[in-house]
């Protein structure tokens, strides 16, 4: 596995991945018109040729397969890094991925907080993220593509700890 900073030529293919996660993960929590069109539409916006000028991206690719992205986008509203987006191909997971992708934003983080939120119904990625020593606030209406729904924010406050627990070195 190859683990970097994305490049433009990434963009497409974490748009692809992004946006059919989506579709997948998201079913049960949207109505199927918001993954349609619109959702297209909002992962070419996002995804689009500003993309790396915004957020920071990290891939993990095996030769030409994306097999994961995470992306921060600036500060979260209490300081800190805020991790906008992680997403793991299905092929690719309970293989690593995912806590080399945290482990790569958590080293960004170092030594500030690092926060994200994940819809309450993802119950794998919440349990994942408690393994991780991640707390979760309250719940709070998040509004995805026109839509709200329940959600968290989960918090590392010590990213030295959270990098230490990714890399096996810490409970």
């Amino acid at each position: 596995m190859d683990l970097r900073p994305a490049q433009p030529s990434d963009l497409p293919d974490i748009a692809r991945l992004h946006e059919a996660n989506w579709r997948r993960d998201y079913v049960d929590f949207l109505p199927a018109v918001a993954l349609g069109a619109a959702l297209h539409a909002d992962m070419a916006g996002v995804w689009g040729v500003d993309a790396l000028n915004v957020r920071r991206v990290f891939v993990a690719r095996q030769g030409d397969a994306l097999l994961g992205f995470a992306a921060t986008l600036g500060e979260d509203p209490q300081g800190g890094t805020f991790l906008d987006s992680m997403h793991v191909a299905p092929s690719a997971r309970a293989q690593g991925i995912g806590r080399a992708l945290m482990s790569a934003v958590a080293v960004l983080a170092v030594p500030g907080p690092l926060s994200l939120e994940v819809l309450c119904a993802n119950t794998d990625a919440r349990r994942i993220y408690r393994r991780w020593g991640g707390q979760e606030g309250a719940e709070f209406d998040d509004e995805i593509l026109g839509y709200i729904v329940p959600a968290v924010t989960v918090r590392w406050d010590d990213t030295v700890r959270l990098v230490d627990r990714l890399s096996g070195c810490a409970p």
